[in-house]
Parts: structure tokens; sequence; C-alpha cells
């Protein structure tokens, strides 16, 4: 299913690619006022395809292969963005290990990146005219009703661009008439499968739970296995188009056949290697900004630098998580709470001026190369709640405590995913990504998961 997906962004790589080698060919040319010797290619094109790497990774980080459209203005300033961050990188890289041949092309990655990134930006048109909207879209018919169908009609409305489209909607219960949904064909028999999938060129045929052990549905898609279509559960559908597991397949049965086999010695064997590694870097980093932030946070506000705080880690058991206190202390304790524990919101009026910097850039999290260190956390994985808040939350949606069957990270698929968690609806959709995220842990998602990470701090768009 995420197949279609991953082919798109490939194009996009490999179409930048192109652009880059192309521009790389062009500013040689510019540069010696002829078409480049071979000897001249050779002596550049290592360091330059190496280069290019490091931008496609700095393409990720910005944004520019996520398949969402986004507004011109946007485009063009994630393009801009990406060029500049590259000509940096590019320049300290060549600075600090300088190449073997004696060679400094300055002039030449400047009119590379230039050009490059000119027809990077030129394939991203092209593509998204004539491949993006229409070119490897599966067409989607949805067999029932619910809260998630609806859900999913209404993201892919709001996401013409994406992967998937919505194009008919078979609802046997009458719960629905076609002026509800305007945008698609809504039949009321089952016996429209097959014409629908016909006259809707559809691809996939997403069931919903509650209609599956219908008789008459059973006929039909036995009869489809004729055909070149998929069959799916739709909440199967639902957990690869939004980044969450449903709430409908929460059930005892459900967590023991998807959550039972988690355990990848290996896997877990790295992940705390690079745990300890990123404590380390972070702990220099911690240093050496120590002194300016005492100074920052002392003179905007009376209370403690740093302030420590009980968290809920693996398998339920308490520890301290350690941060650079980002709101008034109103508390003796330097927390900002006087009446019990609370979720932070957006624009807290406790927060600090310079609390606030430290939230959005999460430097306010920098502390925690202790729990790095220490085991507390791992770099990737659910955030850490306080146990006030767990306890609320768990005497609210059963099956939370989920959450703490893997040690809780400085990260997470949540965190790139939404802001704040202010009430039990967003509640709900953290413990959807968290158990997502855990269902489906490998080194991929973690890479994509630190990636996405960069580039929120980046863009400060932190809570």
């Amino acid at each position: 299913m995420r197949f279609v997906y991953r082919v798109k962004q490939l194009m996009l790589v490999g179409g930048d690619m192109i652009a880059y080698f192309f521009g790389f060919w062009i500013s040689i040319s510019l540069r010696y006022w002829h078409a480049p010797t071979m000897e001249q290619i050779n002596s550049h094109l290592s360091l330059f395809f190496f280069l290019y790497l490091i931008w496609i990774i700095i393409n990720f980080i910005i944004g520019l292969y996520d398949l969402g459209k986004p507004k011109v203005r946007q485009s063009w300033q994630r393009f801009a963005e990406s060029a500049i961050i590259a000509m940096v990188v590019s320049i300290v890289f060549i600075y600090i290990y300088p190449y073997r041949s004696g060679i400094s092309p300055k002039t030449i990655l400047i009119l590379n990146i230039a050009i490059g990134y000119g027809l990077s930006a030129l394939w991203r048109m092209i593509y998204d005219k004539y491949i993006g909207l229409h070119s490897l879209r599966q067409n989607v018919i949805l067999v029932g009703l619910t809260d998630e169908a609806k859900e999913l009609i209404e993201i892919v409305q709001n996401n013409p661009h994406g992967a998937y489209k919505i194009i008919a909607l078979i609802d046997p219960s009458n719960q629905v008439k076609a002026k509800n949904f305007p945008f698609l064909d809504v039949y009321h028999n089952l016996i429209t499968i097959r014409p629908a999938i016909t006259n809707h060129k559809a691809d996939i045929v997403a069931v919903a739970p509650y209609i599956q052990q219908d008789p008459s549905l059973q006929r039909e898609l036995y009869e489809l296995l004729f055909w070149p279509v998929q069959i799916l559960n739709l909440p199967f559908l639902y957990e690869v188009i939004t980044g969450r597991i449903p709430p409908s397949t929460f059930s005892e049965a459900w967590f023991l056949e998807n959550f039972n086999n988690r355990k990848h010695p290996i896997y877990e064997k790295l992940r705390r290697v690079i745990d300890v590694l990123a404590g380390l870097i972070v702990g220099v980093f911690f240093c050496l900004i120590f002194p300016f932030f005492f100074i920052a946070i002392k003179l905007n506000s009376r209370g403690p630098i740093l302030y420590k705080q009980q968290r809920i880690g693996l398998g339920g058991q308490l520890f301290y998580v350690y941060k650079f206190r980002s709101m008034l202390a109103l508390s003796p304790d330097g927390s900002a709470e006087i009446d019990g524990a609370q979720f932070a919101a957006k624009d807290d009026v406790r927060v600090t001026k310079v609390g606030r910097f430290l939230r959005k850039s999460r430097l306010d999290e920098i502390p925690q190369f202790i729990n790095l260190l220490k085991g507390d956390i791992t770099l990737i994985g659910p955030r850490p709640e306080r146990p006030e808040i767990v306890q609320q939350l768990e005497n609210q949606m059963m099956f939370y405590s989920l959450r703490h069957i893997v040690k809780p990270g400085l990260t997470g698929w949540a965190v790139v995913h939404q802001n704040y968690t202010d009430n039990l609806e967003k509640s709900m959709q953290k413990l959807q990504y968290d158990l997502y995220y855990i269902k489906n842990r490998s080194v991929f998602l973690d890479t994509s998961i630190l990636l996405r990470t960069i580039n929120i701090l980046i863009h400060l768009m932190g809570q």
C-alpha cells in the first residue's frame, strides 16, 4: 500500500539528482568556457556526488518530498531554504575536509546550486502538472459508513495530490444520501460493487468491519478475487493514509496479534548505541550553551535554570526528566503549576519570553541528554507523560497503558504529526499515533522521524 507513495518520492529524488548532475555539467562549462573534458568531470564528480546526497537529505528535512501540495509561496520558500542550507553545508564541508586533488570548486559549487536547484524547481512544476495529481493515484471505493470512513473521506478530499482518491461509497444501511457527499457517487445496494468498480476504474475496495460478515457481501467479494482490484479492511487503509491506528480495532485480541512480536534484539542494541552517542554529543552541546541560557533565563524570570519532573517510563516505571525551565516558577519546586498537573496549551500565559523560544526550538529538551545516557528514554519513542495525567487518561481511554510497553523517546511519531494535546480528542489521536509507531517500529521509520524532527527544529515549530 505504501508502494505508490514511495515510488512518487523516488521519482522526485531521481529527478532532483538528474537536475543536479545536469547543473554540474553546465557549471563546469561556464567555469571553463568550454564543454568539460572527462578529466575535469572525473576530478570533481566524486566530491559533488557526495554533496548531492547531502542535498537530498536536506531536501527531505525541509519537506520537499512531502507529497501533499503546499501553496506556491510555501513551495518556493522551501526551495530557497534548501538551496541556502545546501550551500552553507557544502562550503563548510569543503573547508573542513579539503579535497585530495587540491581543487577548490567554490565557483562551480555556487553555480551548481543555483542551476541545479533551478532545474529541480522546473522538474517539480512538470511533476505537479503531469504526474503528481494523476499518475499512480489509486481510486478507492468504500463499503460501509463508519466514523473512520467519514474521516478518511474528509482527509482525502482535502489532499487532492495524495496517493488515493475516494470515488464512491456503498452504504447498504442507507445512512447517507448523495447530497451528503456531493463529490462521491453513493450506492445503497451491495450488488452495485462490481458495476461501480467498472464505472470508476477502481483499484481498491475497502470494507468496514461491521459489514464483513454479511453473506451477500462475501459473495460479491469472492467474485472480486478474479478481478484486478485489491480488497482491504477499512481500518488498514485508515492506518496507511493517516499514520494512526483506528480506535475501532482496539481490542485485546488485536493487540496480542500485532504487538506480541515487538522485540528485536539487534534493533534494540543498535538503538542503545545510538542513544549513548547522541547523549554524548548533546551533552557537549549542553556544556557550550549552558552559560548563555543561564544568563537569559535568570534575567527573564525568577526561579531555577533547570527543573525535573516525574514521568512514566518503560513498564510504568517512574523516572525524572530534566529540562530548561520555560515557564514561570509558580510553585516551590520551580514548576508552573499550583493546582496540580495540567496540560500545556497553545499560547500558554505561563510561558516566559525566553521560554517561548526554547519551546519552539525544543532547546528546553537539551538537558534530557542525562536521561538518554541513563537509559530512561531513547532517542525515538512515545513522549513520556506525567503520572497524574497518565492516570486521568487511563481512566478515560482503554489500552492507554500500552504506550509503556516500549521505552519513551526524546521525539516520536506523534511529535512530528501533532502540536498541543490539551483535550481528550487530541490525546486519543496521540495514542493512535503512538500505537502506530509501536506496531511499525523500524530503522526506516526512526530515520524518517529524526529527519522530520530536524525540520521542526529548523522552522521553530516546537510546542
